[in-house]
């Protein structure tokens, strides 16, 4: 191992070691100099997480008050500022926009137009006044609207899209063969930001994601409502301009009602394996009426020196998004969103780990940058605007290291790198944690599938070519099954996530969080102070825009 830790002490390793043997997780872990408290992590969560942040959305009164909050805390730290003018903040531009009731999206079917209701009948993913089909646009059935050519697999093959609205079922083809759309588990072409994407590479001016109208879909409408319920938020200079909409099972079923095959027969065909893509006898206009307005919210962002001459213009990227949803839709009459897993836990976790290493004696040998994004939740817009409008050149950043929640439901003894696979990060991992007395273990494909990296800022990251991971505890949980650890944990998804419940009210396991947030803190500090930087592996998508950032930097 060519790890170089020059202040490792073998008698605090040890008794950490022996402590976390001991009591499963500790409370209080001391490795290699850096103690990470847990009641330091419940007073930042209780704060953050608290009704009075409001759900932190961008550029609201909540999230100006959580970041705030971050300023003071890096101040007091002695995290020193690296945001815009000698500030923690970074401004960001955005554009937020909400759609109106008397919007008019219109249908024709051999020659009956119905006019759907917004929020009853449709729900907009994308808003704003580009978003606008001004005369009848022809639609056209695409299956499920994927091309996978590693799968063999092309729904546009038998079609012609171009300047056409598209129409899609949610979900992949079904199959039990894991190395075809990996069997029961969703493949990333399931999700829908995968089938707008591809939509629109075909040439559609449009995308209408159909939500199953198979048995319970009522669960899934509703959770639907819910997630599109806030405002559509776009960096100022990015506005969105195609249609991407969500239609009601009803409204689907109307759409087929004169077409080649109808609604049951389409679902038909997908249940056998055969489905097929075909033009529709329906023609969509749309008119959007939207309350929009331009806001500033602010990344906040502060570095500590590295002590290494030679590496100390290199950094490491710590980094969590503090925003949520804000206020939103209720439910059972709570309409604050307020994300205390996602994400207060992850930020209280940095805070912590920024008053730790800016403190110690030992300083690392790397430079550390902190960065508490915004907006991730819209798209990951503070991150790719810090990227944008970097501190230093992104050739400079050595990693990033993203944090989105912590444990909190059960102690564990396992680590799961997202990401770690394309990089030589998850190797790094185990190296890290091996002091801790955890393991690194593959993700469990009922929680995360191979699209998990690309739903969070490590992603950003990655696309301007600098290694990143994501992560998160695994499964191996004292006293239960994997399967019984699986289960809490969807079951927590399910009920809790992106949802009003996701608040203080909820167990919370902050000895848990504490040990990840230790095992994350140790990656950190094995990324700065070894010094070997961390590389892509040859066949990752990322390598080439690393060796061009840094080809530029030269």
């Amino acid at each position: 191992m060519d790890t170089i830790r020059r202040w490792d002490r073998p008698g605090v390793i040890a008794a950490a070691m022996i402590l976390a043997a001991v009591t499963g997780v500790p409370a209080t872990a001391e490795v290699t100099g850096v103690a990470i408290s847990a009641d330091r992590i419940r007073i930042h969560t209780a704060v953050l997480g608290s009704d009075a942040m409001s759900g932190r959305a961008p550029g609201s009164t909540g999230g100006k008050r959580a970041a705030g909050y971050l300023v003071r805390e890096l101040a007091d730290a002695g995290v020193q500022p690296f945001g815009d003018r000698g500030r923690f903040e970074q401004r960001v531009q955005l554009h937020a926009s909400l759609a109106r009731a008397e919007s008019n999206l219109d249908v024709w079917n051999l020659g009956q137009i119905r006019r759907l209701r917004l929020g009853d009948d449709y729900l907009l993913a994308t808003a704003g006044s580009q978003t606008f089909i001004p005369s009848r646009v022809p639609m056209v059935f695409v299956g499920y609207g994927i091309v996978a050519p590693e799968f063999d697999y092309n729904d546009y093959q038998a079609v012609d899209v171009r300047g056409k609205v598209v129409v899609y079922l949610a979900g992949e083809p079904e199959s039990d063969d894991p190395d075809y759309f990996k069997g029961v588990v969703p493949s990333v072409y399931a999700a829908p930001e995968t089938k707008q994407k591809i939509a629109l590479t075909r040439g559609a001016v449009g995308s209408i994601l159909l939500v199953s109208p198979r048995p319970g879909f009522d669960k899934g409408w509703r959770r639907a409502q819910q997630e599109y319920g806030f405002e559509s938020l776009s960096l100022s200079y990015s506005l969105p301009e195609h249609l991407n909409a969500v239609f009601h099972p009803a409204v689907a079923e109307w759409l087929f009602s004169d077409a080649l095959y109808d609604l049951d027969a389409v679902l038909d065909m997908a249940t056998a394996g055969t489905l097929r893509s075909f033009y529709l006898p329906t023609e969509l206009s749309f008119h959007g009426h939207f309350s929009e307005r331009d806001l500033v919210a602010a990344n906040v962002v502060g570095w500590i020196p590295g002590v290494d001459p030679e590496l100390r213009d290199r950094f490491v990227v710590v980094l969590a998004h503090y925003d949520h949803l804000g206020v939103g839709p209720a439910l059972d009459g709570d309409e604050i969103y307020n994300g205390v897993v996602d994400n207060a836990l992850g930020v209280s976790c940095v805070l912590e780990l920024a008053r730790a290493l800016a403190t110690t004696s030992l300083p690392p040998r790397r430079s550390l940058i902190i960065l508490f994004s915004t907006a991730e939740e819209a798209g990951l817009l503070g991150a790719r605007f810090f990227l944008a409008h970097p501190p230093v050149p992104p050739a400079r950043m050595t990693a990033a290291v993203n944090v989105d929640g912590l444990a909190f439901l059960h102690s564990f003894r396992d680590l799961v790198g997202i990401g770690g696979e394309l990089s030589d990060l998850g190797r790094r991992l185990g190296w890290a944690v091996r002091s801790l007395g955890l393991s690194v273990t593959p993700p469990p494909d009922e929680i995360w599938d191979h699209a998990a990296y690309s739903r969070g800022d490590q992603l950003a990251f990655a696309e301007a070519g600098i290694p990143s991971i994501l992560v998160n505890e695994g499964f191996d949980w004292p006293g239960l099954t994997e399967n019984e650890a699986v289960a809490r944990a969807m079951t927590w998804m399910a009920e809790r996530y992106h949802t009003p419940r996701d608040d203080l009210d909820q167990p919370l396991d902050f000895d848990a969080a504490a040990l990840h947030c230790t095992a994350i803190g140790e990656l950190v500090l094995e990324i700065a102070n070894n010094p070997k930087p961390p590389s892509w592996h040859p066949m990752s998508p990322y390598a080439y825009e690393r060796a061009l950032s840094i080809a530029l930097d030269h």
